[in-house]
């Protein structure tokens, strides 16, 4: 047998849940018929789905930055050997699609730049679809030493298979937007088999399209990011009330004169990606302003038109059975004589916690190759939001977004550290976060790792 020569199969299927809204765009814009400024990518059934080639390119640069050894021999390139995978396009189930917007915040004031406003389409989170991923097994990806000095064998390759399967259970991350939140996916019912086509009874259940009893588990390791990743999971309360706004009341709210509730999604409370990481930035740029670090370190971080962001946030869902909404009327005062103005009285009915100190928003951020400044950075982040300096959603001039920190986890380099409801250290040196906290001050003085 030659090194093209076709030696057996490795099949995964499951069930491909959205976790977060997925935006997939077809790049046509704004038309007659939609006037939103995205739309979500659909098939001649006018499903949307999700192309076989974005999934395939999220999976290859996974694997690039955890055994980039195995990329040429699974996903190919130009010059060595073929792609020995087959991903099919995967069409959404109950693939509700619904509008969300966007607004660029003015760093200086903090208040909505008024040309930044956009709105696009997106796929809501809980559509499903069937993911059937095949890889075709050839001599030369167990026996010809062709691409290094190294022959891997037929369990090596397994190996990274069981790796790439811990991943899909996990998550990643797909279409636009994936920093501030979207497109997170995981994939449920996992099931993977290997044909040996070096057994004859292996290649009589591959024709006869039977399962073959060689299956692959996913693999056992906690942890598949990369180890420069700095991971941030913190478990907060809200002081008081919050609202983020959505204008798209119920019948009966509008009877009752309600123009915005808060936004929900699957009937949970939510505060969106897009929402979360502009809090942030604007925090980080008060941070980076009283350190005197130069704008170019967060550009660099957070990205730019130009520059993709290594700084990505999850979308938060807050339970709302541990909330009661309440309605607020209030009336816009003249600043000038100190009364009310005129026909502006407005009515909302933002969410207020009813247990005190109970957990009930958590917040994820990690930064991507993360450097010790960058790090500091992220503490000096943790920490505003634990003392309450940072609030979310709207009306923050009425006391409304404040949390308050209970508990945290982060994780970088393969080392722990957890926070308790005080800010104590539970796990973990704290010198060593404190060189990362000193590091960004040490940054702003021209010193950088």
């Amino acid at each position: 047998m030659d090194k093209s020569s076709v030696i057996g199969k490795i099949l995964i299927t499951g069930k491909l849940v959205l976790k977060s809204p997925l935006l997939i765009g077809d790049g046509l814009g704004e038309t007659a018929e939609n006037f939103s400024d995205v739309h979500v990518l659909k098939n001649a059934a006018d499903e949307p789905f999700i192309p076989g080639t974005s999934l395939c390119g999220v999976l290859r640069d996974w694997l690039d930055k955890i055994s980039p050894e195995f990329v040429v021999k699974i996903f190919g390139n130009l010059d060595d050997m073929q792609s020995s995978i087959q991903l099919d396009d995967i069409a959404l189930e109950n693939g509700e699609i619904i509008f969300r917007d966007g607004v660029r915040l003015d760093g200086v004031t903090g208040t909505v730049d008024g040309s930044g406003k956009y709105d696009f389409e997106v796929v809501e989170r809980g559509a499903t679809g069937d993911l059937r991923l095949l890889m075709t097994l050839r001599v030369a990806h167990v026996d010809q030493k062709i691409f290094d000095a190294k022959n891997y064998s037929l369990d090596e390759i397994i190996k990274v298979i069981a790796r790439l399967l811990k991943k899909l259970q996990d998550g990643i991350r797909l279409g636009a937007l994936t920093t501030k939140g979207f497109g997170l996916v995981v994939v449920e019912n996992l099931n993977a088999c290997i044909y040996d086509f070096r057994k004859k009874s292996d290649v009589a259940a591959w024709l006869l399209e039977k399962t073959s009893p060689h299956k692959i588990s996913p693999s056992t390791e906690k942890n598949l990011a990369s180890p420069k990743d700095f991971v941030v999971d913190a478990n907060f309360k809200f002081n008081s009330s919050f609202i983020v706004r959505d204008y798209a009341v119920s019948d009966s709210d509008k009877e009752k004169k309600i123009s915005a509730v808060t936004m929900k999604s699957r009937g949970e409370f939510v505060i969106p990606g897009t929402s979360l990481k502009g809090i942030l930035r604007h925090r980080a740029e008060y941070i980076c302003k009283k350190f005197d670090v130069d704008k170019n370190f967060l550009e660099e971080l957070m990205g730019t038109t130009e520059r993709k962001s290594r700084f990505i946030v999850a979308e938060s869902y807050v339970a709302a059975k541990n909330f009661s909404e309440v309605v607020h009327r209030r009336t816009k005062i003249d600043r000038f004589t100190g009364g009310t103005m005129q026909g502006t009285l407005f009515t909302t009915k933002p969410a207020y916690q009813k247990i005190s100190d109970l957990p009930t928003l958590k917040i994820h951020f990690e930064i991507r190759g993360a450097k010790d400044s960058e790090i500091g950075l992220a503490i000096f982040l943790l920490r505003d939001m634990w003392l309450g300096h940072v609030a979310i959603g709207g009306e923050k001039s009425v006391g409304r977004g404040t949390i308050s920190g209970l508990s945290a986890e982060m994780n970088f380099d393969g080392k722990t550290y957890k926070l308790g409801a005080n800010g104590k250290i539970l796990v973990g040196d704290k010198t060593e976060l404190e060189k990362f906290a000193a590091a960004l001050k040490n940054f702003a003085g021209g010193v950088d790792k």
